[in-house]
């Protein structure tokens, strides 16, 4: 009834409308071009042929218009032969005509006078400058995939891109059983507004803003995965990344293939030495076990009418977590300290065994269907990562995070009833249900409180209890259903082109926050408890998203050597919370609430798109490309505008206060159910500080909003996206690519606690330890952290969300230049990659100024200007003549972890600037000493090699690979722990993750 309830006033739309385009629909590639006499006169009605093995239905024809001009589209990727006929002109083949994409080919041809019977069949270079489209789009196509040593994810294959950011490493396909999938960025992009579809269709959970997928793409059923990284149009609903698997359909004839690897601890080499052991880092991080075994096949089920194709995919990879070991103490309620059993590493392990089935039907000559389903086992048991830079945590601590549901659904409709109209549709349905809970209300584990060590050999390490890497989150379990649906209608003539479509998701979210007994989270300093986590649990919440519709109209203009691509999309964003209920816990006995239905985001946009593209010599070699586009910034049931918005979570839910044990029995002895401050040491007791939010327990919602920025047209945060830049074609199948990009943003959001002033906020400064590894030495003061008075700490809070704009100016954005190159030169040899720029900068001290709340510990760091961040990516692939060996490689250079400092300042160091302790009773304060984006570590730079053996028997192909990753053994620090003790080698800068060691994998690949 609930899934009823949200797609029911779309149901009249669907019917309308059972035409097409999801999120950035289908990647499909074009050819275009003039047909002119031997005279140079256009020549109208020209009927143009476009055949390739890759079309079902074999050909596709059009005309040329009244400018002699012709236009075919939605073609897939492959090889194609385009024949002109005329009557009277002699009949001309262009052959070799190479599709990957959207890519726009321009095939222009001069008709002699002749018979029709007469044909002459033209060779030439197939097109490497699209000199129609302003977009900018990387097609990695099979060959590729397959080609190329990588993980074989889409994340991954975007990765190759200069330029992309990946948010996880991984190296050989070792690391990609990652929670969300290793998010990708681009560009000073945000990671939540990149999109994964297949053909069209979100993979999408309900995490995040519409990024998250828990399913790990299966390649084997991937013809090519398209990246739209620059320029969209009109269709696109975001400016991140659009990345598109473009699937196998099946064919007339049976086919098959077979991807099968792994590894094992024995293949990986050693590269750690004494100075990362000095530095803290006792042993690397490196592989357990790894194993990949993808196999797919399809064909006919009736030739020319039905065909299917499937696919599965069995992935396992278990990684030993560098510099931890598993608490010897681990299950022992007696015993607080982490003491790291060092025979015993730690070790993150997970599966996903996934099994797909794509069916497409024919049902006329110019209609067809596809209808796919894929599901997923899965499980990371136990999760990583461990060793996050800011949250490292025990083994004892990690949960087995499993996926009891986990599948998608999807049916396309694709029509051409002329050769000017095309008409796409596109529907799916997306299930996930994932859980960390305890075994049952007996799990022994969940007497265990956990605790947060400051100091100690591992600084912010979680241990002893269960916990999501942080004190607010020990267990979980999520249900997400996604349903996105779209239709577009699209009429093509020569010269011009239009587009309209509409686009939906609609999605419902619902999760339970349970907890151990105690409801705590401890926090020591070397041993000694300083404070704990409050949580008022369990908590029940639901979130729902009636629609994110966009409308949108795309038009583009050829004329003569320009073309012009403009277009305008409405954007309507709708959700809401259903009504919820909360009963007593532990912690707060009397809450006993209900929530009635609230309204929540009600957001109303358009946004314009513009392109255009110039060929500048009239060649279709030399491309000049301008666009500026604005996107509004993608959201969904979480985050400022979701599940923060819900009534449960408005609560006061989760505080933290000081404590002083003062009877050393590690049991907090107050009233915690009390929220303002006791002090019971005198009759043997402990101190405990007043809550940070004394509304704990209460019904009275700690966060309101401002309907201003939840409501209306206009409001909802937005970014804008210009580019400029040339391609040239400098050879037969060599072109390079120079442009610059520049990304801001709009409509930020701030929260401000209305009972407070800037007035009831002390500032104070620190002096920074002398270190030669900070900046000048150390030794230097940074001035203007705030405090709170502290005798406004019992003040309930009131936070207000509204705009940063109600309270000055703020600023963020990103510029940088791209230079790339893309060589596909004979006997298999490409050649990819180039060098990616740029830098970040934002800017909040007007607002800062007048909230100081906004930014109590890190006010000082309001104007901020990284330095420029290089990227440097090179893929490259050659086939040995004679011999039937495929040598490939990925080098790639990429800046090193950003570098913060957190010190623990004792509430005694900055008593003297302050001129009183720090408020609340809080023994210290957490300060990072350097300037964000100023201090990076060392560059990591790293070659991977694959070589391939083949041999042919009748129609199978068998490819035997060696495969070495990290050819150089480098160790380069990826990640490190930002805690600074002291100015020793392990007292700042302790590394948390390495470069893998050199890595040695056997692979096969069958296709037949």
């Amino acid at each position: 009834m609930c899934l009823f309830r949200l797609v029911r006033p779309w149901l009249p739309l669907l019917m309308l409308l059972a035409l097409p385009s999801i999120g950035a629909a289908q990647a499909a590639a074009s050819i275009a071009g003039t047909v002119r006499d031997s005279s140079g006169a256009v020549l109208p009605g020209v009927t143009v042929d476009a055949s390739s093995p890759a079309l079902i239905e074999k050909t596709r024809t059009t005309v040329t218009d009244g400018n002699g001009q012709y236009r075919i589209e939605q073609l897939r990727a492959g090889t194609y032969s385009v024949a002109f006929s005329l009557s009277g002109f002699q009949t001309v083949r262009r052959d070799g005509v190479e599709l990957l994409g959207s890519f726009a080919a321009t095939v222009n041809v001069a008709l002699t006078v002749g018979a029709v019977a007469e044909s002459l069949t033209v060779s030439g270079a197939a097109p490497v400058v699209d000199v129609q489209s302003a977009s900018r789009q990387r097609v990695i196509d099979q060959e590729l995939l397959i080609a190329v040593p990588t993980g074989r994810t889409p994340q991954v294959a975007a990765f190759m891109i200069p330029g992309v950011n990946i948010s996880s490493v991984d190296v050989g396909g070792t690391n990609i059983l990652n929670t969300a999938g290793a998010n990708v960025s681009m560009h000073g992009g945000s990671l939540g507004d990149t999109r994964l579809l297949i053909d069209g269709v979100t993979m999408a959970n309900t995490e995040g803003t519409g990024y998250s997928s828990n399913m790990l793409a299966n390649m084997s059923s991937t013809q090519e995965v398209a990246v739209d990284y620059a320029s969209a149009t009109a269709e696109s609903i975001s400016g991140g990344l659009q990345i598109n698997m473009i699937p196998k359909t099946g064919s007339n004839t049976f086919s098959g293939t077979l991807f099968a690897t792994g590894a094992t601890s024995g293949m990986q080499g050693q590269n750690s030495d004494q100075s990362l052991v000095a530095r803290g880092f006792p042993t690397p991080n490196t592989l357990k076990a790894q194993s990949d075994v993808n196999p797919g096949f399809g064909g006919p089920l009736a030739p020319n009418r039905l065909w299917f194709y499937t696919s599965a995919r069995f992935t396992n990879q278990e990684n030993y977590v560098g510099g931890l070991f598993q608490n010897a103490n681990a299950g022992d309620i007696t015993k607080w300290t982490y003491e790291p059993d060092r025979s015993k590493p730690s070790f993150n392990a997970a599966y996903d065994r996934s099994v797909n089935l794509r069916l497409t039907w024919q049902a006329s000559a110019a209609s067809k269907f596809n209808v796919f389903y894929d599901h997923h086992w899965r499980c990371q048991c136990p999760a990583a990562p461990f060793s996050a830079a800011s949250a490292p945590s025990s083994q004892e601590s990690i949960y087995n995070l499993e996926y009891p549901i986990n599948d998608l659904r999807s049916i396309s409709y694709t029509a051409t009833p002329t050769s000017r109209i095309l008409i796409e549709a596109r529907a799916g349905w997306r299930r996930e249900v994932f859980a960390y809970d305890p075994d049952s209300t007996l799990d022994p584990q969940r007497l265990l409180i956990p605790v947060i060590e400051q100091g100690g050999a591992v600084p912010g390490l979680l241990y002893r209890g269960v916990g999501l890497y942080s004190a607010n989150q020990p267990y979980q379990r999520t249900r997400g259903i996604t349903l996105p649906f779209g239709a577009s209608l699209a009429y093509v003539t020569g010269s011009h082109s239009a587009k309209f479509g509409v686009y939906n998701v609609t999605a419902l979210r619902d999760s339970r926050a349970d907890d151990n007994v105690a409801h705590l989270t401890y926090r020591f300093l070397n041993g000694v408890p300083n404070q704990l986590t409050q949580r008022a649990t369990p908590l029940e919440r639901s979130e729902r998203q009636r629609m994110d519709l966009g409308i949108f109209a795309q038009d583009r203009w050829t004329m003569q050597r320009l073309t012009l691509s403009y277009g305008v999309r409405f954007d309507h964003f709708e959700s809401y919370f259903p009504a919820q209920t909360l009963g007593p816990a532990r912690l707060v006995p009397n809450r006993n609430l209900s929530f009635p239905r609230t309204p929540m985001a009600n957001w109303s946009d358009v946004t314009p798109r513009l392109g255009s593209s110039y060929d500048l010599f009239g060649d279709g070699m030399t491309a000049v490309k301008v666009s500026i586009n604005k996107y509004v910034t993608s959201q969904g049931l979480q985050g400022a505008y979701g599940d923060a918005a819900n009534p449960v979570n408005r609560l006061a839910n989760f505080v933290t206060r000081a404590w002083t044990d003062g009877n050393a029995n590690f049991v907090p002895d107050c009233d915690l159910t009390n929220p303002l401050a006791q002090d019971t040491r005198a009759l043997g007791g402990d101190l405990c500080g007043v809550v940070s939010n004394t509304n704990f327990g209460q019904s009275t919602p700690t966060l309101s909003y401002d309907p201003d920025v939840l409501n209306g047209w206009g409001s909802r945060p937005y970014q804008w996206e210009f580019s400029a830049g040339v391609q040239r074609q400098l050879a037969r199948g060599v072109s390079l690519d120079v442009g610059y990009f520049r990304r801001w943003y709009g409509n930020f959001g701030v929260t401000d606690n209305l009972n407070l002033t800037a007035a009831d906020f002390d500032t104070f400064s620190v002096t920074v330890p002398v270190d030669p590894r900070l900046p000048d030495g150390g030794g230097y003061v940074v001035s203007g952290f705030y405090d709170l008075d502290p005798s406004r700490t019992s003040v309930p809070q009131d936070n207000y969300f509204t705009l940063a704009s109600n309270y000055g100016k703020q600023i963020q954005h990103w510029n940088g230049v791209d230079v790339t190159v893309n060589a596909r030169l004979r006997r298999g040899f490409v050649v990819q990659g180039g060098v990616s720029s740029g830098r970040q900068r934002t800017n909040n001290c007007d607002v800062i100024r007048n909230l100081p709340e906004a930014a109590v510990l890190t006010a000082p760091y309001c104007d901020q200007t990284e330095n420029f961040l290089t990227d440097v990516k090179f893929i490259g692939t050659y086939d040995v003549p004679r011999i039937g060996v495929a040598v490939s490689a990925l080098f790639y250079s990429r800046p090193g972890p950003a570098i913060s400092a957190n010190r623990v300042f004792p509430s005694a160091e900055i008593a003297p600037s302050l001129g009183r302790p720090l408020a609340a009773n809080a023994p210290s304060a957490t300060i990072n000493m350097v300037q964000p984006g100023t201090m990076y570590g060392d560059r990591r730079n790293q070659l991977d090699l694959r070589m391939t053996k083949v041999f042919r028997l009748r129609n199978l192909r068998t490819g035997a690979s060696v495969e070495v990753y990290n050819v150089f053994n480098t160790n380069a620090v990826l990640t490190e722990n930002a805690v600074y003790r002291d100015a020793t080698a392990s007292g700042w800068r302790i590394p948390t993750s390495i470069a893998p060691p050199r890595l040695l994998k056997l692979s096969l690949q069958l296709d037949f």
